[in-house]
């Protein structure tokens, strides 16, 4: 029990979306990239100004205890030289204009002899002479100063003039700023790594979103694409008839009422299709009207039978009725859509039912919903299929089917169904056969209204 209609090949819609894709995908990453990186520059500026804040008051500090050390007159080479390994500093001291001799704990690029030349005369374009008095007794003179050396390295330096006990002290303090500068080059690769990878990463996430907020585009024009294909397929078969038999009506005038007949026969076809595909059409554009009002379900059902029965019995098939003893609650919704999609249900049976046996129309209550059944005794739904029988254009094989079946019924059913509130369910029949099931929801409605579209 197999077959549906050929997938139709990918249309021009394909690239279009793709394109749509990538430029929302383009400007959706541009917009949060944007953010994102204000966020990480402001962040990596801070981080910066942190560390260079922290390297300072560091720096502060040990000049600090430098002073207090050599107004105390507690300095000693030893103590100097641990204090220069251990902070990467270069300390120079004059007593009263007179340098005091001090190797150091570590040798520079550029000669220590040159750099205190160039920090002092920093010193002093800044008002700080390291070589004469400070003008207070008790306060140190103090400026910080950049020097570079002769490698193209750069030092902080704190030039001071430090009252003593027995004069003054000359004092320059010079600190390689290349560690600090290749701390903050990190932070700022850092960063840079940060906001590559969060720039790839909105890229994904943003085509991801993009993906999935077009889905429901791309999946309705690939229905739309299937629809079309599938449609003009099924009008081919019809349309071929009534050329083939005008044509043949004039090689042979005598035969025009048979040829009539058949192009009678297809026109008729033709418009069931067109009413179906109309009918589906309004479904997916949400154009559908229903007259919802109360419906008293042992009226439709008993309706339905006396219809249709005569239908069933000239397909050579007897159409049952079974109804509970009790009264089935009122439904709410289009008495004659109720009906259309009952018959949906009936002609599916008698098109699979074997000659003689019975289609059986049930209805039940069962736990606040009404269930309206129809079975037949055919050779039933394989599990495989069960899942495609209600897509359009899903129908079973023509010899069993006939050629008034266009696949379309239960889509229409299903349709149906939704703008109830409701669901269609498919089993097997005891002993074989199909049974499918309509569950309706009971519901207590006052008021009369028009719907419009699905629910």
């Amino acid at each position: 029990m197999k077959r549906r209609a050929a997938q139709p090949p990918r249309g021009p819609y394909t690239t279009p979306l793709r394109q749509l894709r990538r430029r929302l995908t383009f400007v959706f990453t541009v917009l949060t990239g944007t953010v994102l990186t204000v966020f990480l520059a402001i962040t990596l500026g801070l981080a910066q100004k942190q560390t260079q804040l922290s390297a300072q008051s560091m720096f502060d500090a040990s000049v600090d205890t430098l002073i207090v050390t050599l107004q105390t007159g507690s300095v000693s080479d030893t103590a100097l030289a641990q204090t220069e390994a251990a902070d990467g500093l270069l300390i120079f001291i004059t007593d009263n204009g007179t340098p005091l001799f001090f190797s150091g704990g570590w040798a520079p690029a550029t000669p220590r002899g040159t750099l205190l030349e160039r920090a002092a005369e920093a010193g002093l374009a800044e008002g700080v002479n390291m070589d004469a008095a400070p003008r207070s007794s008790v306060y140190a003179s103090r400026v910080t100063v950049t020097v570079e050396g002769n490698a193209g390295e750069h030092y902080t330096a704190a030039v001071c003039s430090v009252p003593g006990q027995r004069g003054w002290y000359g004092l320059a303090v010079l600190r390689d700023d290349g560690p600090l500068r290749r701390t903050l080059t990190r932070q700022a690769l850092l960063y840079a790594a940060l906001l590559s990878g969060g720039l790839a990463l909105l890229g994904a996430v943003n085509w991801f979103l993009a993906g999935r907020a077009l889905r429901p585009t791309a999946e309705a024009l690939q229905k739309q694409r299937e629809f079309v294909a599938a449609a003009g397929h099924e009008l081919r078969g019809p349309l071929a008839v009534v050329k083939t038999s005008l044509s043949a009506m004039q090689a042979s005038p005598a035969d025009t009422p048979q040829y009539l007949a058949a192009i009678g026969s297809e026109a008729d076809r033709m418009a069931r299709l067109v009413d179906d595909l109309l009918l589906l059409a309004g479904s997916d554009a949400g154009t559908w009207r229903m007259r919802m009002e109360p419906v008293d379900a042992d009226a439709l059902v008993i309706g339905a039978h006396e219809q249709f029965a005569p239908l069933v019995k000239a397909r050579g098939l007897r159409l049952a009725l079974d109804l509970p003893e009790e009264t089935l609650p009122p439904l709410w919704g289009d008495a004659g859509r109720l009906r259309q999609l009952l018959l949906v249900f009936i002609s599916n049976a008698c098109a699979y039912a074997p000659s003689g046996s019975d289609v059986t129309l049930r209805a039940r209550a069962e736990k606040g919903r009404v269930l309206l059944s129809v079975e037949d005794h055919g050779p039933g739904v394989p599990d495989a299929e069960k899942a495609h029988v209600f897509e359009r254009f899903y129908r079973a094989d023509k010899s069993r089917t006939g050629k008034e079946h266009y696949g379309l019924g239960l889509s229409v059913a299903q349709e149906l169904a939704a703008l109830h509130g409701g669901d269609i369910l498919l089993t097997d029949t005891p002993g074989g056969g199909a049974t499918f099931t309509l569950r309706l929801p009971v519901r207590a409605r006052k008021a009369q209204r028009t719907h419009t579209g699905p629910a």
